[in-house]
Order: C-alpha cells, then structure tokens, then sequence
C-alpha cells in the first residue's frame, strides 16, 4: 500500500504545479476589461516624450507605463514581463495588481480602489 502512495503522491503535486498559470494581459486586454466595468476610461498620452510614465521609477521587469483616466481621477498602470515581477512591485509600492500589471497612486483613494478591485480583480499583495 506505502508503494501506491508515494507515486500518487508525486504524481498529484506535479499534475498540480503545472495547473498554476501566470496570468498576462496586454494593454488592450486591460483597456478592454477596463472600459467594460466603466465606458469612460481612457489612457492619457503624455504630452511629450520626457512627460510619460518612467520605468525607473518601478523595479525590474518594468515594460511601459501609462496614465489612465479613471471618473476624472488618474491613476498609473504599469506593465511588467511577469506576474512575479508585478506581484514584487505591487508589494514595494504597497499598491494593487492584476495579472502581470500593477497599478499605482491608487492607494488612498477609496474611488480607484474600488474600481480597480472590482472591475480589474486586483488586489494587494
């Protein structure tokens, strides 16, 4: 009976690890899940090249930020490479994410932080 177990045992956390999907949106993805929840929503272009959302400014992973208008309120969505880098972000930043995204300036403001925990699925880390 002990040499059944162990194999199915194996077998079970294997077939389990390989089940865990990271989760990855472009930023149409996320406009589109975004504008569904609340038509109004809109990325903002900088006015200029040096007026945008800087990566230096986020840790490693960082692949472009935008300013979203959100009921008249701005707030910065941050694309990564990975979930993990989104998730360790969010966390330095004490801030939301979603996916392979975080989301930033949002903390503290109780009208982003429900949208975005409501309409994106976010959440703190």
């Amino acid at each position: 009976m002990r040499l059944f177990i162990f194999p199915l045992f194996i077998s079970l956390s294997i077939l389990s690890a390989s089940c865990t999907k990271e989760v990855r949106y472009t930023k149409e993805d996320l406009l589109k899940k975004a504008k569904s929840a609340d038509s109004t929503v809109q990325f903002i272009l900088p006015k200029s090249i040096n007026e945008g959302i800087s990566c230096s400014n986020y840790s490693e992973g960082c692949v472009s930020g935008h300013t979203v208008k959100v009921r008249n309120l701005d707030l910065i969505a941050v694309e990564f490479l990975t979930e993990e880098q989104a998730k360790y972000a969010a966390k330095k930043i004490r801030g939301y994410y979603v996916g392979n995204w975080i989301f930033d300036d949002v903390t503290g403001e109780p009208i982003l932080e429900e949208f975005v925990s409501r309409a994106l699925d976010a959440k703190k880390p």
